[in-house]
């Protein structure tokens, strides 16, 4: 995990265990290290990113293991799923004030393209993912929390990760989930994103409501003709901002 270290607490950070990478010129926590004394370094969110648009009283880090497109090694991504019955704020077209909603969520999903997340929850995924962290995508255009691989530290795409048939993170026709992992999540999940697919065979990830009950799902009814595909939080901006300046 990458660290904000001022120059003046440098050898506090190191005695700890923080390493400096002149490339990037930053410090950061290596793979195996605790996080937890770590912690006041943790670098906060940009004060520019949009507002956290989904939120889950359920939601666990699921690793999967994947193989990196760059320099073919294998490694270990990691993506947060969502139970049924979280959250997601939106501005819906037929709202004549235009100030959003929150509406309950169908069905398990993965949040992705995060570009907003705090750091308690970040650190989560770190601890079973090192390569997560948030970086600018050429694709997108955009910042947002991706995994990297550990080998030549190419960024591992949300897109092919959580959207193409394929990736590990999406519906699996066989219904094989055996070589993914999930961990849930402590504390309220909370982030800026997206979120994709319905993953109805979700139970059957090793982990998930392992030896416990599901948490009491949020009482919002969910919004009228959602859509399976997953939804977007850009494309719904844009398609309210065009239905706006039509009006």
């Amino acid at each position: 995990m990458d660290l904000k270290v001022p120059y003046a607490e440098k050898d506090q950070a190191e005695a700890l265990g923080a390493r400096w990478e002149a490339s990037r010129r930053c410090w950061y926590v290596p793979d195996g290290v605790d996080l937890l004394p770590f912690r006041r370094w943790f670098p906060e969110q940009d004060p520019g990113l949009p507002g956290l648009n989904l939120r889950s009283l359920e939601t666990y880090v699921v690793t999967a293991p994947y193989r990196c497109w760059r320099c073919q090694q294998d490694t270990v991504v990691a993506g947060f799923l969502m139970a049924p019955g979280f959250e997601d704020f939106s501005v819906w077209q037929d709202d004549p004030e235009g100030q959003g909603h929150w509406g309950g969520g169908e069905g398990w999903r993965f949040a992705f393209h995060v570009d907003a997340l705090p750091s308690p929850i970040a650190a989560q995924a770190i601890m079973r993912a090192p390569r997560y962290r948030r970086a600018f995508s050429q694709a997108t255009r955009s910042a947002y929390w991706a995994n990297h691989c550990p080998a030549c530290e190419a960024q591992q795409s949300d897109s092919r990760l959580f959207e193409e048939t394929g990736g590990p993170f999406v519906p699996r026709a066989d219904g094989d989930w055996s070589g993914h992992r999930a961990v849930r999540v402590k504390g309220a999940f909370a982030a800026a994103g997206s979120f994709g697919r319905a993953i109805d065979d979700a139970t059957a990830i090793p982990g998930v409501r392992a030896g416990s009950a599901p948490s009491p799902s949020v009482a919002i009814a969910a919004r009228p003709n959602a859509d399976a595909r997953g939804f977007s939080i850009l494309s719904r901006l844009r398609r309210w901002l065009g239905w706006a300046s039509s009006g």
